[in-house]
């Protein structure tokens, strides 16, 4: 079912990349089912004690509501996101449903995933394909685990604004080899404090039922997760300005307006046309 607004995300970002007087409606509906798909996959994960999402979704919501208040308006800079964010489907969606691609990617994360293990001494083997085993505690690799999504968005942003070809190109090298090193990075992390029960605290909570998994919990769905969205924004995200000087202006840009939108909104003044 959330499949579906995601979809539907899709086909009105693509919609928006065509020249047409309908383009506002696009970008809004489209950030409209996004929002509704990211607030209803988020707070689907509560069951399984995953905090992570349902938190982001919270604090994501003032700032869909304004993204989708300033495209239906035919905000500039609105629009510019919303290009980002379309390029950032299309890497994606042509992606994600390849099995052949998915499966090699599942497999480079395991090999270097094992292979960096093996460079600072730590023991571990892939009994399958998508299997990382040390100290007998297994960690399944899927296709969530790669940096498929966070490459998918640096990408939109390096290819959605205004550059020559030579910029997007190299800007596009930097960042699959980055995100591929800080993934492989944050997967030995988890692997590291999985395999030697690094954090074994609240077990009732987070352990699922498996003696163990307390510490998986907090080093794969928290710390892991926050610290690779962190590093991905900022060294990534930064590092696209060496290549594209133009998204320093680009950033403050989308700051200003997420700051002036904020704003309006908690001094009870949010109007989609003064964005």
């Amino acid at each position: 079912m959330f499949q579906a607004f995601l979809i539907l995300s899709l086909v009105l970002f693509v919609l928006f990349l065509v020249p047409s007087k309908y383009r506002r409606y696009f970008a809004a509906g489209g950030w409209s089912f996004l929002g509704i798909f990211f607030v209803l996959f988020s707070f689907g994960h509560v069951a399984e004690n995953e905090f992570i999402y349902p938190v982001a979704a919270v604090l994501s919501l003032p700032l869909f509501i304004i993204t989708i208040a300033a495209s239906y308006s035919g905000n500039r800079t609105a629009f510019r996101i919303t290009t980002v964010a379309a390029v950032a489907f299309i890497v994606y969606s042509v992606i994600a449903p390849n099995q052949a691609i998915s499966e090699w990617l599942i497999r480079m994360q395991v090999d270097n995933t094992i292979l960096a293990l093996a460079m600072i001494g730590h023991p571990a083997a892939a009994p399958s394909r998508d299997c990382i085993l040390s100290n007998g505690y297994g960690i399944i690799i899927t296709f969530s685990c790669t940096p498929i999504v966070g490459t998918a968005v640096m990408l939109g942003m390096a290819t959605g604004i205004d550059a020559n070809l030579k910029q997007k190109i190299a800007a596009a090298g930097f960042v699959i080899l980055s995100l591929a090193a800080l993934n492989i990075a944050r997967l030995v992390f988890v692997v590291k404090a999985y395999s030697e029960q690094w954090f074994p605290y609240f077990t009732d909570f987070a352990s699922g039922g498996f003696p163990g998994h307390e510490s998986f919990f907090w080093a794969h769905n928290v710390i892991g997760r926050i610290s690779f969205t962190f590093l991905a924004i900022i060294l990534v995200g930064w590092g696209l300005t060496y290549f594209i000087p133009d998204l320093r202006k680009f950033y403050r840009e989308i700051l200003y307006f997420y700051y002036n939108g904020l704003k309006k909104i908690s001094s009870c003044r949010f109007d989609m046309k003064d964005i």
